[in-house]
């Protein structure tokens, strides 16, 4: 199994959409590595981070 996620394998495990996935990286919810800049650029978002993120959106609702 990838322990090293991008946003649409992120988004996936966690039942989001990618953009939902950009949303939380940027409110700083989400723990991630940005790579490049601009619209081109790219994340690497560690599997427990997003089932961090998972378990914290989970308690809010």
């Amino acid at each position: 199994m990838k322990e090293i996620l991008n946003r649409k394998e992120a988004a996936k495990v966690a039942g989001v959409s990618p953009r939902t996935i950009l949303r939380a990286i940027q409110a700083h919810q989400l723990g991630a590595v940005k790579l490049g800049e601009g619209k081109t650029c790219s994340y690497m978002i560690s599997r427990s981070a997003v089932a961090e993120y998972i378990q914290k959106r989970g308690r809010k609702q």
